[in-house]
């Protein structure tokens, strides 16, 4: 073991090993030789009125007497909030302290916690708001949304990399005695696996719940989620920097090694990139699956998914830039952002071009934080976070950025998992419905064995106690199984028994109907079969909401599917369906068709949907083309599985292939630039 490596072990010797590596490598790098000083020149020169890429605010987190800097990467709240993690004295002294500190979206500081030691983690937010990070003084600590303490973990040696968190609220993060701890939501130790050395590189979690982890072993590891080893994949070089995981299930990192590497899910290599200098950040993946890198050389890096380069900035035969370790992040348009020891922060566009340049005051280690409004968040070494202007916002596509969402979580949800046993609880569409043809159909299907009793709703004017305006004042609730009526219901106190209609609607959770009011609802078992629920009105067009509740039954019997197909108006906002997962995860093939509605004789289909999946304000997932997407090659079969009609190959419809915690979801279909058309969404339970 070198004496640099026995160093890290040593909290006082890897404070100095770490921060002198990163100081030794700028040098090595010329970060002050000619590169450098034409970065700085060319950092300096204004955006020539562009509004994209032009700074908001800077927020000086500390004196500029005092010594410090932001290496932790900014998160966001969905509630706009920003949290950033601080350095608070120079390496070598006896007064390092850290701090956390919350942000207004415009700046202003809205709390600071303060800890013993270094915070280089980046703060990670969970679904209830709490803030996770780790700290060198070998603690993990969650804070409540207001800043006050929730509860501490001592570890066993420095928290310098940031947590991941799994579906039940599990926080996983690496440290300096090289062991990878699993935390339960209390703050309770769950299990803990050993590496073989120090873990400075952040873990990532994919739809499974595996967790994927590089050492400075140098090896890569994927651990079950009841912490056993499932692989280990080793290189040639320290792993310091997280994972990117692609829907496929193929793992990229990067090492010191001066390669990519591409791993599959059964910890396979698929191939490997070299390059001519090492990897310290980490990767992220663009809308098509390509995989886009930096390197301590000064270049970014654009590669396919079958590991070939598509394009590098600056080109080979331009002068590079100075060492980037910041994590770039890509954008919904697919432009590129990163910031670099050119005191600079860049933005490319998707064929590696130059877009913008945007000064700093420093060089920028950290990654780049693009919020879900487009504001761009970075951290320097000169102790500010600086915010800039973002016209394009932040994508939800397989990796766009450091720990892919703006929330840091590192949790990926886009991909298949075999066995999953979760069910759907609750399935709605809200849209535009009416008489005859504007009759709004949904498609529900129950499979497994036994029989389901399910609560049906036709809603028009209680949505407008929601703020929903154009309601449909007088729906109609008819249940058919085939061509024939099952059941149907106008006023949904207009029914043999409204007291059994109004109690399972408060078993399962569903807002109550005032008396008298107009809304449909009934209530029927079901044995496993395909069913359609029509929602009309005796005239006028409106607003309505189709909910079919899942209120138990017998044996095996479920919901496993819905679709229904209506017109997206142009300029009428998205069609939404919502749907619940209860229990466990459960993985959904969801698909936004337009084009292929034609191949059915459907007319003035939407000609390019996009489908974006919500949990609460929060978007988790989107796709726009579904042979855009690194999961493409997973949809044939799970189309197969469940028995949906293929998609021709190059078609513009959107689909995407989730796993899912239990909780409220909305998936939301619209048009490009909000133009109208006839479509199809569908929601499928795979197991």
């Amino acid at each position: 073991m070198s004496s640099e490596k026995m160093g890290s072990f040593l909290p006082a010797a890897s404070r100095g090993v770490r921060a002198g590596a990163r100081l030794r490598d700028r040098v090595r790098r010329g970060a002050w030789g000619v590169a450098g000083l034409v970065g700085a020149l060319l950092a300096s020169a204004p955006l020539a009125g562009q509004t994209d890429g032009s700074p908001r605010w800077a927020y000086a987190a500390l004196p500029s007497s005092t010594a410090g800097s932001i290496i932790s990467a900014a998160s966001v709240a969905p509630d706009g909030t920003v949290y950033v993690g601080l350095e608070i004295g120079g390496v070598g002294t006896t007064a390092a302290r850290g701090r956390v500190i919350a942000l207004t979206k415009d700046g202003a500081q809205k709390w600071a916690y303060d800890t013993p030691d270094w915070i280089d983690s980046t703060p990670v937010v969970g679904a209830d708001g709490t803030i996770y990070f780790g700290c060198w003084d070998s603690r993990v600590y969650a804070l409540r949304p207001d800043g006050t303490l929730r509860w501490s973990f001592r570890a066993g040696g420095q928290v310098s990399a940031s947590p991941a968190l799994g579906d039940n609220g599990e926080i996983y993060f690496g440290s300096g005695n090289g062991n990878l701890y699993a935390l339960n939501a209390d703050g309770t130790q769950k299990w803990v696996f050993p590496s073989l050395f120090w873990i400075d590189a952040a873990p990532a979690v994919g739809p499974d719940g595996a967790i994927y982890f590089g050492s400075l072993d140098n090896s890569f590891y994927a651990v079950n989620p009841d912490g056993t080893l499932r692989w280990l994949y080793t290189t040639g070089g320290d792993i310091v920097a997280a994972p990117a995981i692609a829907g496929d299930g193929t793992v990229y990192f990067g090492s010191r090694d001066q390669k990519l590497h591409a791993v599959g899910p059964d910890g396979l290599a698929k191939w490997t990139f070299a390059v001519t200098d090492t990897i310290e950040a980490s990767p992220v993946l663009a809308e098509d699956g390509s995989v886009i890198f930096a390197t301590t050389g000064g270049r970014v890096y654009c590669v396919s998914p079958e590991g070939t380069e598509k394009w590098r900035y600056p080109r080979a035969t331009q002068p590079s830039l100075s060492a980037v370790y910041s994590t770039p992040a890509v954008r919904s348009d697919g432009s590129i952002v990163f910031g670099s020891s050119d005191n600079a922060l860049f933005a490319l566009r998707p064929d590696g071009t130059l877009l913008w340049r945007s000064a700093l005051g420093d060089w920028a280690d950290a990654p780049v934080c693009i919020a879900p409004d487009g504001s761009i968040y970075i951290g320097a070494l000169d102790k500010k976070l600086y915010a800039f202007n973002g016209t394009p916002q932040a994508a939800a596509t397989e990796w766009p950025q450091f720990g892919r969402s703006p929330r840091r979580t590192a949790k990926q949800v886009i991909g298949q998992t075999l066995g999953t046993t979760g069910r759907l609880a609750n399935l709605s569409v809200r849209a535009t419905a009416g008489p005859g043809a504007d009759t709004l159909i949904v498609g529900v299907v129950t499979g497994g064995t036994g029989s389901r009793t399910l609560l049906l709703r036709g809603i028009g004017p209680t949505l407008a106690n929601f703020g929903v305006g154009g309601v449909l004042t007088n729906p109609q609730l008819t249940l058919f199984s085939g061509g024939a009526i099952l059941d149907s219901n106008d006023d949904w106190e207009k029914q043999a028994n409204p007291l059994r209609v109004a109690t399972i609607a408060a078993q399962v959770g569903a807002f109550p109907l005032a008396a008298q009011a107009a809304d449909a609802a009934l209530v029927t078992t079901l044995n496993p079969d395909t069913y359609t629920v029509h929602v009309s009105a005796p005239s006028g067009l409106g607003v309505a909401l189709v909910e079919a509740y899942d209120a138990g039954g017998a044996g095996t019997a479920r919901l496993v599917n819905v679709s229904t197909r209506t017109l997206v108006r142009s300029g009428g906002g998205p069609l939404i369906a919502g749907f619940v997962v209860g229990e466990n995860s459960l993985t959904l093939l969801i698909r936004g068709i337009g084009p292929t509605l034609g191949v059915f004789g459907v007319p003035a289909v939407l000609a390019n949907p996009s489908l974006r999946i919500y949990r609460g304000s929060e978007l988790i997932a989107e796709n726009n083309d579904w042979t855009v997407s690194g999961a493409a090659k997973l949809f044939a079969g799970a189309n197969a599985q469940v028995g949906a009609f293929a998609l021709p190959s190059g078609s513009l419809d959107a689909a995407l292939l989730l796993t899912l915690p239990p909780g409220a979801y909305t998936a939301q279909i619209a048009g490009l630039n909000d133009s109208g058309g006839n479509a199809l969404i569908e929601l499928y339970e795979l197991r």
